[in-house]
């Protein structure tokens, strides 16, 4: 097996930015000279990033001697991750005193620190102060229903339930339920004298999922600490004012400059939520009350096994009970979005910091619906929409494009950066990656347009005290000592994570990585397509959905035909339609919309759809027509779709008549093969385009190149050595460059092509 591209090359200090200017918080329309200017030694700000676990008693001399071994990895910035600390308990003084220290040492470098929204993970239990402080705000769930048989003629007499959400009558012959209002706070009722009845007592119950808390005293991932109740306002204020507000006071000045933002972590449910304002909200954005329905959305969670992770045993089910069911994870959805993920990034975006996150289980969708209803709520004001792979999400054997969840959130949103948390858990029962194969993985993601990466790990130089060894973390073996030479790694060998940023080439990598994705954060997305991601129908049990939608995606990347994912919001209200195009906020035009086969769509998404259609632009469903058309609420939607004016693919597979009604390609090559992926973007006079040979042979091409204005250079950058040099061959024609590409077995190209004036002398 052949090796990637080498990444050999000497030591280099990243560039002095002025943070005053924070050009990183905002997209760019640079010159391809401009961009140059920069590219052998690009801003420190754009640095990819080390998660730096602080597990012990940390001192100055600590925090300096850490912060220099990062800058010798050629790494400026780290997010740092509270610890177990028996002097500084997480959000105490002594904390933010080391805090404070941390951002001087920092500033002295020109390193950049992103701090953790919590103390340990998952995010929302502020170190245990909602356990501690407001248990009222701890969070809640919808339980199973009790369910009371009452005999015809019965009186049936019973006490409010602190719990209690409502009383119902059952009418066991026809399904019927009506809300019994409480009096004097007891339920009472009495039976018809005829039929079969029940009285249904829907309730809540405290339930969380574990949380590893720095702050707790076992150390270990339990119940000790409960998650917030991320669906309530109030929760979410507090949350904010003991994290993000206690940062601000302890940083002062350098905040939002060398204190760049806060990283989310894995903040989800594994059940179905509850907040004691449900019942209101749903009545708000529904128009009909949920509370006669909550036996029924509690069984089919039920049905679900009740655990993350599972789906329902009958996929497609559109009967009335999954429609509110599906009604009730709109909502829950919606609020989780918006009082926890939005509410956050409003604030950093308010006070000059910016938030990075990734939630959980982005890579299998309908596990991501259960435990966060829609990664694009979730996202839509975040910063730096992230995602993870820490253990077997990306692999030789995966079919891994979720990484375009993050990236497609960042251009729809119109953010320059999209992240991920990579190289954790590659141990144990999963294979592990030498520093080659993680190469392949890092381009991987870059070719899904990922522009951020944060490499895990490297634990505190510091005995930890009472409670575990030095730089331990996460219940893991200690982080290597930072004076001691790696071992040698040898393919597939079972090794943590955080070793790798210990090999002797990885500040090689490090630099590879920072000059390929600060080149790649500039400018423009200029994908010409977006698929519609199917959020909705991952609520009726849409496994088939997700195959469909990811098989869809994957062929379509295949074929070379780069694309972004678009939800619902987008169609509705974020895409502005112009000529052509839908227009995000990034100032990328689609002229192609793919739908692949889903259960249920908005009449608002089709009557954009149909307007783009008419304008121009190319709208393609795949399989059947969505089977409900949704207005304000899933329980009284229609169906099916009227699609008769788009171009309709019954097989619902991606096939000549699908790729020849897309706009035409970007990257056109002289010989099919899946293994050439590629991402691209638009500078203020030319294109940037990252060329990847996922596969084992290598490519010798001829690739023609959309490029916009008059080209008349084409250049080849080199992330490896930071040099730019002309690429032989090249021709310009037409808004096309055609040009030779060679790449070996996991090769890359960044190449960009420009109409301005060459930028060799000034870089090299």
């Amino acid at each position: 097996m052949k090796t990637p591209a080498k990444f050999l090359l000497p030591f280099l200090c990243l560039a002095s930015l002025s943070a005053q200017d924070r050009p990183w918080q905002k997209l760019s329309n640079p010159t391809a000279a401009e961009l140059a200017k920069n590219f052998a030694v690009p801003p420190s700000a754009y640095s990819s990033q080390v998660t730096w676990g602080w597990n012990g008693v940390m001192t100055r001399e600590v925090i300096a001697r850490d912060l220099d071994k990062l800058l010798s990895m050629n790494i400026h910035a780290a997010w740092v991750e509270p610890g177990r600390n028996p002097e500084a308990a997480y959000l105490s003084p002594a904390y933010f005193e080391n805090v404070k220290i941390a951002v001087e040492e920092a500033k002295k470098r020109d390193m950049h620190l992103w701090f953790d929204d919590d103390g340990g993970y998952p995010s929302g239990f502020a170190g245990g102060k909602f356990t501690v402080e407001r248990p009222d705000l701890d969070m809640k769930a919808l339980a199973a229903t009790e369910q009371v048989p009452v005999a015809p003629g019965e009186a049936f007499s019973r006490p409010v339930d602190d719990k209690a959400i409502c009383a119902l009558s059952l009418n066991l012959d026809t399904g019927a339920a009506q809300v019994i209002e409480p009096k004097s706070g007891r339920i009472e009722w009495t039976a018809p004298a005829t039929g079969h009845w029940a009285v249904a007592l829907p309730h809540w119950a405290f339930r969380s999922g574990v949380t590893k808390s720095a702050n707790n005293k076992s150390g270990a991932k339990d119940s000790e600490h409960s998650l917030m109740d991320f669906l309530a306002p109030e929760a979410n204020r507090l949350f904010i004012n003991w994290t993000f507000e206690a940062y601000k006071q302890a940083v002062g000045n350098e905040f939002g400059k060398t204190l760049l933002g806060f990283r989310g972590d894995e903040a989800s449910f594994g059940f179905n939520p509850w907040t004691p304002d449900f019942p209101a909200e749903f009545q708000k954005r529904k128009g009909y009350d949920v509370r006669p329905y909550l036996p029924a959305v509690a069984a089919i969670q039920l049905g679900r096994g009740g655990a993350r992770g599972n789906t329902p045993p009958v996929a497609g089910n559109l009967d009335e009970a999954h429609r509110v069911f599906a009604d009730y994870c709109d909502v829950w959805s919606d609020l989780f979005g918006q009082n926890f993920f939005s509410a956050g990034a409003q604030w950093c975006a308010a006070n000059g910091v910016e938030m990075q996150d990734h939630i959980e289980h982005e890579e299998i969708l309908t596990q991501l619906a259960i435990s966060n209803g829609d990664f694009f709520k979730c996202m839509r004001d975040i910063q730096v929409p992230g995602i993870d792979v820490i253990w077997h999400q990306v692999w030789h054997d995966v079919v891994a494009d979720f990484p375009k969840l993050a990236s497609s959130a960042t251009h729809l949103n119109g953010h320059p950066l999209s992240m991920t948390e990579s190289f954790a858990a590659m141990s144990g029962n999963y294979p592990a990656p030498n520093l080659e194969e993680a190469g392949w993985i890092i381009n991987h993601q870059i070719a899904l347009g990922i522009t951020h990466f944060e490499f895990m790990s490297m634990g505190a130089s510091t005995p930890r005290g009472a409670g575990g060894p030095a730089g331990a973390r996460r219940g893991g073996p200690p982080a290597p000592d930072p004076t001691q030479p790696a071992a040698p790694l040898a393919r597939g060998v079972a090794t943590p994570g955080y070793r790798y940023i210990n090999d002797p080439k990885f500040p090689a990598v490090a630099q590879y990585v920072n000059r390929t994705t600060y080149v790649l954060a500039q400018g423009r997305p200029a994908a010409e397509i977006g698929v519609y991601i199917p959020s909705s129908s991952f609520w009726f049990g849409g496994n088939a959905a997700n195959r469909s939608f990811l098989a869809a995606v994957h062929s379509l990347l295949e074929h070379q035909r780069d694309v972004d994912f678009v939800d619902e919001y987008a169609l509705t209200t974020s895409l502005k339609l112009q000529g052509g195009a839908l227009v995000n906020l990034s100032g990328q035009g689609y002229r192609a919309i793919v739908i692949p086969p889903v259960e249920a769509i908005s009449q608002a998404a089709l009557d954009t759809l149909k307007a783009f259609a008419k304008a121009g632009g190319r709208v393609i469903f795949l399989g059947d027509a969505p089977r409900l058309v949704m207005g304000r609420n899933f329980l009284t939607a229609k169906g099916p779709a009227d699609i008769g004016w788009a171009v309709a693919e019954p097989s619902g597979e991606i096939t000549a008549k699908v790729l020849a009604a897309l706009p035409a390609p970007e990257v056109a090559i002289d010989q099919a093969t899946p293994w050439l992926k590629y991402t691209h973007r638009r500078l203020k006079d030319g294109d940037v385009y990252f060329l990847f040979n996922e596969g084992e042979t290598p490519l010798s091409l001829k690739a023609t190149l959309a490029t916009a204005g008059t080209a008349k250079q084409a250049q080849s950058w080199d992330g490896n050595t930071g040099k730019i040099e002309s690429l032989p061959g090249a021709t310009f024609a037409n808004g096309k460059a055609i040009l030779p590409v060679d790449l070996e077995p996991w090769g890359t190209r960044l190449i960009v092509i420009s109409s301005g004036p060459s930028n060799l002398a000034a870089n090299n």
